[in-house]
C-alpha cells in the first residue's frame, strides 16, 4: 500500500513538474512572439507601409496618443487611416524613418502581455534636402492580447515623451526585446 502511494505521488510530481516545464516553454513562446512583434512595428516604420503597422494591432486594436487633441483611436480602419496620414507626409518629402525599442518591464498572463519601456524614433529627410535628421524618444506600455489564431497582437498603446538619454540608460533584461541606440551621426553618415 505505501509502495503505491509512493508511486502514485511520484507519478503526479512527474506530470506537475512537466506540466510546469511545458508552461515555461509556452511563456518563452509568448515572450518571442510579442518581441517579434516589435520588430514588425520597426519593419512597418522604416518601409512607411500603413497595412503592415495595422496588422500588428488585434482587430479592435487601441492607440493612445501624447498629443492632447487627438482621440483615442481604435479599430484596423482607423488606424489605417492615422498611420497613412503620417507616413504619407514622410512620402510626400522624400523622408524615411527609424524605429528602435527598449522593454523595461513585462507582466505575462495567459492571454495577455504587458509591456513598458521607451523608444526611439528617427526621422531622415533627403540628403538634398540639407536638413539633418531628428530624433525624438518616448516611453510607452503596450498590452498585447492573444488572439484567436495563436498570434499576438496590440490589444492597447499608449506613450508619451521622454528624454533620449532615458532610452540609452535602459539596462537589457533577458527575455525582452531591447535595440541598439543608432546616434544622429549614424543617419547622417548613411545618406
Amino acid at each position: 500500500m505505501l509502495r503505491r502511494l509512493l508511486f502514485s505521488s511520484c507519478l503526479l510530481l512527474s506530470v506537475f513538474a512537466a506540466e510546469a516545464l511545458s508552461g515555461d516553454n509556452k511563456s518563452e513562446d509568448s515572450k518571442t512572439n510579442v518581441n517579434e512583434c516589435y520588430q514588425s512595428l520597426t519593419h512597418a516604420y522604416t518601409s512607411l507601409d500603413p497595412q503592415k503597422m495595422t496588422d500588428v494591432y488585434n482587430p479592435d486594436g487601441i492607440y493612445i496618443s501624447t498629443g492632447g487633441s487627438m482621440p483615442i483611436i481604435h479599430g484596423h480602419q482607423s488606424l489605417y487611416k492615422l498611420y497613412d496620414k503620417y507616413f504619407s507626409r514622410l512620402k510626400k518629402h522624400n523622408s524615411s524613418l527609424d524605429l528602435q525599442f527598449r522593454v523595461t518591464n513585462r507582466i505575462v498572463d495567459t492571454k495577455s502581455i504587458h509591456d513598458v519601456g521607451y523608444y526611439v524614433v528617427t526621422v531622415i529627410p533627403p540628403q538634398e534636402s540639407k536638413q539633418p535628421p531628428k530624433q525624438h524618444a518616448g516611453k510607452f506600455t503596450i498590452t498585447f492580447a492573444l488572439q484567436e489564431d495563436g498570434h499576438w497582437g496590440i490589444w492597447s498603446e499608449a506613450n508619451s515623451k521622454s528624454k533620449i538619454k532615458n532610452y540609452i540608460k535602459a539596462k537589457k533584461i533577458d527575455g525582452l526585446h531591447y535595440d541598439e541606440y543608432y546616434p544622429i551621426e549614424n543617419y547622417v553618415a548613411q545618406r
